[in-house]
């Protein structure tokens, strides 16, 4: 395999969501891709900093054991142990705030301390640099290794992550908290320190800098489902995360294809060939709102089996549905946006989509509210009709 020429590497800040991040890194491992530059915000800093010290292991073992009461320490069991910032636990975390001015963090600090020993990472080749907001000072901070003074390694990463809400950090008489309030995605603090090519990494809740694009020099890996919230520790899904940022990456160095699933390169060419890039693209999305589980490399021809027996389902499910439903004015809600008020999962809404989309003229003025309203579903709905049209067919083997 073509050795590739190093990279810089930014990590974007997204509190429990940078469990992601590992499993990117995971996948730049395995392309033979060399880091010699890692920048970081908040919990990027934290994972910046492992990158830099080479410890992929002990930080997969670190996001597969996180949790909130591994990482915070309180004064009382918490209600909602996986979700932090949840309102069966706004008790506890009131008074924690009373009496200490923000959450404890200082499990999750001994942890690190752990793994990044200050000289170590001193001495790395890797350049490593991250981003906090100087209170005191009022203005953002961005610092290489070397603009760190010497034992204060850790409290400027445990700076950078301040978030609000948690204990500030203060350090020689200055008062810090989350980078991200200053550069959540330092792309620029790293090119002006090295030149491109650039990974991103980004879980959060922004985007590249303005006027920044992606690039082949500049790969941009940002997840298209939903990580959970910044505070959610789970570490029965971390394993799931991991996972999507490894595939997410391969995807972006073009080793995998696919808009929402994924693909080998070469099955993913025959199904555009086979369908056209506006029915494959539907139908992926008519897999995500399905909820068909993406977390593998699949084929073309097993995907559409797939999707197919995925539809057959949630046809009978309609079915019953509409039997017991005002389908017109269901109809209606759905042109309009407001289906909410009926509860209806995404199979259900696909289903109804279809349905107006076969009455074609009759439904014509619905379908066009539809589309403005909810073009993606829309969209999904038409490119499952075709395929189902074009099977039944001409493709008799599926």
């Amino acid at each position: 395999m073509k050795k590739e020429m190093p990279y810089g590497l930014v990590l974007a800040g997204g509190g429990a969501k940078g469990v992601y991040q590992i499993g990117a890194w995971k996948a730049l491992r395995e392309l033979g891709i060399a880091v010699d530059c890692v920048v970081g915000t908040s919990v990027g800093a934290m994972n910046g900093a492992l990158v830099a010290l080479g410890l992929y292991d002990e930080a997969e073992a670190l996001w597969k054991s996180m949790s909130i009461e591994r990482g915070f320490q309180l004064s009382a069991p918490l209600r909602r142990p996986d979700k932090l910032f949840s309102i069966q636990n706004a008790g506890i975390l009131v008074r924690e705030l009373w009496k200490h001015h923000g959450l404890d963090i200082t499990p999750l600090r001994r942890r690190l301390e752990e793994l990044v020993d200050e000289q170590a990472l001193r001495a790395s080749p890797v350049e490593y640099g991250l981003v906090t907001y100087e209170v005191t000072g009022r203005k953002g901070r961005e610092l290489f290794k070397e603009k760190i003074p010497e034992g204060r390694l850790m409290d400027y990463i445990m700076a950078s992550a301040a978030y609000p809400g948690l204990r500030r950090i203060e350090i020689d008489g200055k008062t810090y908290l989350d980078g991200g309030l200053v550069d959540n995605v330092p792309v620029q603090m790293l090119l002006n320190r090295k030149k491109e090519p650039v990974v991103v990494v980004d879980i959060g809740d922004g985007g590249l800098p303005a006027g920044m694009k992606p690039s082949e020099s500049l790969i941009y890996v940002k997840p298209l489902e939903p990580l959970g919230t910044a505070f959610e520790f789970q570490p029965e899904t971390a394993q799931r995360k991991m996972d999507m940022g490894y595939m997410d990456t391969l995807k972006a160095f073009g080793r995998l294809s696919g808009t929402w699933m994924y693909f080998e390169n070469a099955e993913y060419d025959r199904l555009l060939r086979r369908w056209g890039k506006e029915t494959v693209e539907g139908v992926e999305h008519y897999a995500r709102l399905l909820g068909m589980n993406k977390l593998r490399v699949c084929t073309g021809d097993g995907f559409v089996r797939e999707l197919l027996e995925y539809e057959k389902v949630s046809a009978e499910k309609f079915r019953l549905f509409r039997s017991q439903m005002d389908i017109p004015s269901l109809t209606k809600a759905l042109a309009r946006g407001s289906v909410r008020e009926y509860s209806l999962t995404g199979d259900l809404l696909l289903q109804l989509a279809q349905a107006m989309l076969e009455d074609g003229e009759k439904r014509r003025r619905l379908i066009g509210m539809a589309q403005k309203v909810r073009p993606e579903l829309v969209k999904a709905a038409a490119a499952m009709l075709r395929v189902k049209r074009a099977v039944e067919e001409s493709f008799p083997s599926l």
